[in-house]
């Protein structure tokens, strides 16, 4: 099957196709442009990933560094699969080639919306365990019982909280 009927058919069912932007930094020129063929490489393992075939850039020197970026084209098999691949690799740039209109059923938006929220509450748990000094720790604790006190108080008023 060729490419432009994989495309048409998964884009039909609720694909997604998009050009990927990414830079990577490294010590040497090799560590960088390996660093983006192993990563391009594991973009076409993700869950709900068809395709992603891209092109990387020569790396440059600057001072100490050597830089590059890669534009990869993904064929995702629908938009909660190309979050969670924005959720991993952090592109610096993203660009919709097709479709050109999309339609969310509400047991969709209810899926990606908890999928953010997943995420979200895994890079706070990441932040709070690994990052954070015990102080810093004991300070967000407090924000949070806070948080919550305000909470209960605006809930008991009628009024919808905030934050």
């Amino acid at each position: 099957m060729a490419i432009e009927q994989v495309n048409e058919e998964v884009i039909k069912n609720g694909g997604l196709l998009v050009l990927m932007y990414f830079d990577m930094h490294g010590n040497s020129p090799e560590i960088v442009q390996n660093s983006l063929v192993d990563m391009i490489a594991k973009l076409t393992q993700e869950p709900g990933v068809v395709y992603a075939t891209g092109e990387i850039e020569e790396p440059i020197r600057y001072e100490e560094l050597y830089s590059s970026s890669a534009e990869v084209k993904l064929l995702a098999r629908d938009l909660n699969s190309l979050v969670n691949v924005c959720f991993r690799y952090g592109p610096i740039g993203i660009e919709v080639l097709r479709p050109e209109e999309i339609k969310l059923e509400l047991p969709q938006l209810h899926e990606l919306l908890l999928n953010v929220s997943q995420t979200s509450q895994e890079y706070t748990k990441f932040v709070y365990e690994k990052l954070m000094t015990p102080e810093e720790r004991e300070m967000f604790n407090k924000k949070l019982v806070n948080k919550a006190e305000l909470a209960k108080k605006l809930v008991e008023r009628g009024k919808p909280t905030t934050e």
